[in-house]
C-alpha cells in the first residue's frame, strides 16, 4: 500500500510526435482506454514503431501498480516532428497540465530510448522521477545512442570548414579530376590520378605533415631554414634511392635470372642489393646530412643545446660512410679484401665512438645548461 497521499504518473512521451504525425492522435492522452486505443491505432499505422510499443509499456506499468493498490494514472505527451526546442516546450506544457489536473506527486517515465530521455530535466523541474523504464524492440538505446553520435559527426564532417575540407574537398577534386580525363578519355590518366591524390592526402595526414609544416612556419626564420633543409634532404634521399635502382638495374643478368625465376632472389638478392646500395648511398648521405645541418643551424639560431646532438649526427654520418660502402662492395663481389676492409672500419667505427663517448660528450653535456628545444 502507497503512502498517504501519494500518486504516480505513468509518462511516455514521444519526443518527435509519431502519435500525431503517423496516427493523427492528439496529445496529451490521458487515461488507460485512451492510451491503449492510441497505442493500438499506431501500431497498425505503422508496425515497426517503438513509440508504440512504448506505449503499450506504459499501459502495463498502470496496470502493475493498480494491481499493487498504488494510486496511478497514465498518460502520452508528445513533442514536435523537428524535436528540438519547440518539442520540449511543448511537453513541459503537456506534462504540467497533466499533472495539475491528476494531481499526481511523483513521475514513473517509460522510454524507448535516449531521444526521448532529453526531456528528463524537464519533468524533473516539476515532480521527482521516481522511476525510469527503458524500452528496447527493434534497437537498443546503445545502438540508437551510436546513430545519433554518428549523425552529429556526419554534420560535423559536412559543415564544420575544419573537417569538410577534408571530407569533402579531397573526394570533390578528385571526382573532378577523374570527370575531366574520363571526359578526355584517359582513363588510365584518372586511375593514376586517383591513387596519387589519395596517397599524398593520407601520407600527408598520416604523418602529420601539414601540422609539422604549421609548426614550423611558425617559428619564424629559424623554421624555415629547418624546412627547406627537409625538403631539400627529402628530394636529395629520392633521387639517391633512384640512381641505387638504376645501378641495380645495371646487372643485367641478375635482373633477367630473377625476372625469370623468382626463387633466383636467393642467388642473386645480395649482388642487387648491394647494386643499390653502393649507387643511392652517395646521395641518401647527403641528403641525411642536409636534414643535419639544417636542424643544426636552426638550433645555433635559437641558441639552443640541441645542435650538439645534430653534430652527433654529422660525425656518426662520417663514421658510417666507409663501412656501408665496403659493405655494398662486399654484397657485389664478396672478396676476402672487401671482408678485411669491411671488419676494419667497424672495428675503426666502434674505437670513433668509444673515444667520443668517454671524452668529448661528458665534457659538452656537463657545460651544457639544462635547455629544451
Amino acid at each position: 500500500m502507497s503512502g498517504s497521499g501519494e500518486k504516480y504518473l505513468v509518462l511516455c512521451v514521444d519526443r518527435d510526435d509519431d502519435l500525431g504525425n503517423k496516427a493523427k492522435v492528439e496529445s496529451p492522452v490521458v487515461g488507460r482506454d485512451q492510451a491503449l486505443a492510441a497505442a493500438t491505432k499506431l501500431v497498425l499505422t505503422d508496425p515497426e514503431e517503438a513509440d508504440a510499443n512504448a506505449i503499450f509499456a506504459a499501459v502495463k506499468k498502470y496496470d502493475e501498480l493498480s494491481r499493487g493498490n498504488i494510486p496511478c494514472e497514465v498518460a502520452v505527451v508528445c513533442g514536435e516532428v523537428n524535436r528540438g526546442f519547440e518539442a520540449d516546450r511543448r511537453i513541459g506544457k503537456q506534462v504540467a497540465g497533466v499533472l495539475a489536473k491528476s494531481g499526481c506527486t511523483g513521475v514513473v517515465l517509460i522510454s524507448d530510448g535516449a531521444e526521448d530521455e532529453q526531456v528528463i530535466p524537464i519533468i524533473q523541474s516539476m515532480k521527482p522521477i521516481v522511476s525510469v523504464e527503458r524500452i528496447a524492440v527493434k534497437h537498443s538505446q546503445s545502438v540508437e545512442e551510436t546513430y545519433q553520435i554518428l549523425g552529429r559527426y556526419l554534420r560535423m564532417l559536412v559543415y564544420d570548414p575544419h573537417y569538410s575540407k577534408y571530407a569533402l574537398g579531397v573526394p570533390g577534386l578528385i571526382l573532378v579530376m577523374v570527370g575531366i580525363l574520363i571526359a578526355a578519355g584517359r582513363g588510365f590518366e584518372a586511375a593514376l590520378a586517383t591513387l596519387l591524390i589519395l596517397g599524398g592526402a593520407f601520407l600527408i595526414r598520416g604523418f602529420g605533415v601539414d601540422r609539422t609544416v604549421a609548426g614550423l612556419l611558425q617559428r619564424g626564420p629559424t623554421g624555415y631554414i629547418r624546412l627547406f633543409s627537409m625538403i631539400c634532404a627529402a628530394i636529395v634521399v629520392i633521387a639517391g634511392i633512384d640512381a641505387g635502382y638504376v645501378a641495380m638495374l645495371g646487372d643485367t643478368a641478375a635482373v633477367n635470372a630473377v625476372s625469370a625465376n623468382a626463387s633466383e632472389i636467393f642467388v642473386y638478392g645480395g649482388t642487387l642489393v648491394g647494386y643499390m646500395l653502393g649507387g643511392a648511398l652517395n646521395l641518401v648521405w647527403v641528403g641525411v646530412a642536409i636534414y643535419a645541418v639544417g636542424a643544426l643551424l636552426s638550433h645555433v639560431a635559437r641558441d639552443s643545446v640541441r645542435w650538439r646532438r645534430d653534430s652527433y649526427v654529422l660525425v656518426m654520418l662520417a663514421i658510417l660512410y666507409f663501412p656501408v660502402r665496403t659493405f655494398s662492395s662486399f654484397l657485389v663481389n664478396g672478396s676476402e679484401q672487401a671482408t678485411f676492409f669491411l671488419v676494419s672500419y667497424i672495428l675503426l667505427g666502434l674505437a670513433a665512438i668509444f673515444v667520443l663517448t668517454i671524452t668529448i660528450y661528458p665534457r659538452v653535456r656537463t657545460r651544457a645548461p639544462a635547455e629544451t628545444e
